[in-house]
């Protein structure tokens, strides 16, 4: 998967299942700034990188909606 690039839109999923989304406003050797509506945070490169398709919720699996 390629690295957005400024004013990408993105969806990203982190490790503890936070959904960031948002506009990249910039990327730097670790990780990329996005402003999301709500609030921005600094997002690291691996959480775009790992498979999200699948989450299991309450014993059961669901797919992530994109």
């Amino acid at each position: 998967m390629p690295l957005p690039k400024p004013g990408d839109s993105v969806k990203v999923i982190l490790l503890n299942r936070e959904t960031i989304e948002g506009i990249v406003e910039w990327i730097d050797g670790n990780g990329l700034w996005v402003k999301g509506a709500q609030r921005s945070r600094w997002v690291p490169l691996e959480a775009l990188s790992m498979p999200h398709d699948l989450h299991e919720v309450g014993g059961k699996q669901e797919q992530a909606a994109d």
